[in-house]
């Protein structure tokens, strides 16, 4: 179906949609018979795989004996129990949970409590977030003031609040010139610069992806960078908010991402996988330091959602939960993404691949002109775009985004199927993503393209 033949608005008017009537492990139907891999996971929160009943079960009970709680007034016993289990799961102190409806509003929350915890401890001048360039936080206005994605921002731009970017830690294309091809974590050391020029008596909290999907397909940082990230940000009374909306609930092999650097930060938005996309689902995990203070006047928080502790969705996140600990999920991931990594890297044999990153099932390919000087493709060729045309058209759907050498051009695709995915499948997955990256450099050499 067009996006022009029906009454529901969709996101792209030029787009034909497939229109899906069932899903199975990581599998997509459509009302013509069509099978599809799901290699986004959805939109990468479809973690447990379609057509889990045990959470449709789950959440069909709860709707039976409490589908709604007024968060004002009252509170439930799944948002209590969903509480307690995610501060038993969360790295350090990070003991206390508000939940909403999904990320956007997760990092909306984050932010707002970044500057309710500095107003309760007379530091009203804190406002300021520095976000990241590359980094993607949500569509809301406050997580699209913290994102550094300018194609998103610009028609929004004088409704934004003019909050600080620094460069992400994106190696293949370093903003830095004394760094080469290994990092020396002058990105990272940018942050106390910035901070040092705005001031840090009005910088609240730094927010970043532990691994940037949208913005970079699968940036990794190297093992010292959120230690030192860390440290500025104590150094400055500043917080450090990790937003794990993409890459929490197992995505990299952790239930945390974070938790492959070792580091605890003062509050994590969560979003996506913690339903496996079975109910509108996000949060804000804080630190026991942040609780104490945001409650030390006795004062009520002037922030709420209509769905805030919604008891289906409480019911989802433990279900989820549940499984993913019963299953052995994280651990496989772990499992599975680590021979992803190591399979995907004989796509290199492809001249216009000029890398192959990620971390356990978060995998970025990033296609390029010429590999020695790592030029991109022409935006009007249309690579990102092509390549996912081409593997859906074989039963394979990934994802793929421009603009990511200089905001116009540069080309990459990214892979992220569900948690249960088996090495047969990213067999079958990588054996189709090799047979359209040679088809494209087919159609790449009638544009006059000469492999370097």
């Amino acid at each position: 179906m067009t996006a022009t033949d029906s009454a529901l608005l969709h996101r792209d008017p030029q787009y034909t949609y497939p229109v899906l009537v069932k899903g199975e492990g990581i599998y997509l139907y459509d009302e013509a018979g069509n099978r599809y891999i799901d290699g986004t996971a959805g939109a990468g929160n479809v973690t447990l795989g379609h057509g889990r009943h045990e959470v449709v079960e789950a959440m069909a009970a709860q709707g039976r004996e409490l589908a709604y709680c007024f968060s004002t007034f009252f509170t439930n016993q799944p948002a209590l129990e969903y509480a307690r289990r995610l501060a038993e799961v969360a790295p350090g102190d990070l003991n206390h949970a508000y939940f909403v409806s999904g990320g956007s509003e997760g990092v909306e929350t984050a932010i707002k409590l970044a500057r309710l915890y500095h107003v309760q401890r007379g530091q009203a001048q804190k406002h300021q977030i520095i976000g990241r360039w590359r980094g993607y936080h949500g569509a809301t206005l406050g997580a699209l003031a913290a994102t550094g994605m300018p194609g998103l921002r610009a028609p929004f731009e004088p409704y934004l609040p003019a909050f600080p970017h620094i460069a992400s830690c994106y190696p293949y294309r370093c903003a830095f010139a004394d760094c080469g091809d290994r990092c020396n974590l002058t990105c990272a050391r940018q942050l106390e610069e910035t901070i040092r020029e705005v001031g840090a008596d009005n910088i609240a909290a730094f927010i970043a992806e532990p691994v940037v999907m949208a913005g970079i397909a699968a940036g990794v940082p190297p093992p010292d960078y959120y230690p030192l990230i860390r440290q500025i940000c104590d150094e400055h009374d500043v917080l450090f908010i990790a937003d794990e909306i993409i890459t929490g609930f197992g995505r990299t092999g952790k239930l945390f991402a974070i938790e492959h650097w070792d580091v605890v930060p003062d509050m994590i938005v969560f979003g996506k996988g913690a339903s496996s996309g079975y109910a509108p689902l996000g949060g804000v995990l804080l630190s026991e330091q942040m609780r104490r203070d945001l409650t030390r006047s006795g004062q009520a928080l002037p922030h709420v959602f209509t769905y805030v502790n919604n008891p289906v969705s409480m019911r989802a996140g433990l279900t989820v939960l549940e499984l993913l600990e019963e299953e052995g999920i994280v651990e496989h991931a772990a499992q599975v993404g680590a021979y992803l990594q190591e399979k995907a890297q004989g796509l290199m044999r492809h001249a216009c691949v000029g890398q192959v990153r990620g971390k356990s099932l978060m995998l970025g390919i990033e296609l390029v002109q010429d590999r020695r000087s790592r030029k991109p493709f022409p935006a009007e060729w249309g690579v990102s775009r092509r390549v996912p045309q081409l593997t859906l058209e074989r039963g394979l759907a990934i994802s793929g985004a421009s603009g990511g050498a200089d905001w116009v051009e540069g080309d990459d695709l990214r892979f992220y199927p569900p948690l249960i995915v088996t090495q047969e499948q990213l067999d079958e997955s990588l054996a189709i993503i090799d047979e359209c990256l040679g088809l494209l450099e087919g159609e790449m050499r009638q544009k006059g393209w000469v492999p370097a």
